[in-house]
């Protein structure tokens, strides 16, 4: 199962747009940093020729100032079907 408890994780935010041009703008900006093991990871199965899969997970917050949010959790994409074939119980 995955600890989306620990400091190494891949994380980022989704703010509300204040300042949209138009309909077409994004209704949630933010950014996603990846970690340099995550990037690795990511840069072995482009080398590998395999096509470069994120999974990413949301949660509603609100911050300390009270401004609602979206936090982000990315990590290497598993296929979790594959994943609990290959168990061993």
């Amino acid at each position: 199962m995955v600890d989306y408890n620990r400091d190494d994780r891949s994380s980022g935010a989704l703010f509300k747009n204040k300042n949209p041009k138009g309909e077409s703008s994004p209704k949630y900006i933010g950014d996603l940093t990846l970690t340099k093991s995550l990037l690795k990871e990511l840069i072995e199965e482009a080398k590998a020729g395999n096509p470069i899969k994120i999974s990413i997970n949301a949660w509603e917050n609100k911050s300390p100032r009270n401004i609602e949010y979206i936090s982000l959790s990315a990590r290497k994409w598993v296929d979790l079907k594959k994943e609990s074939l290959d168990a061993p119980f």
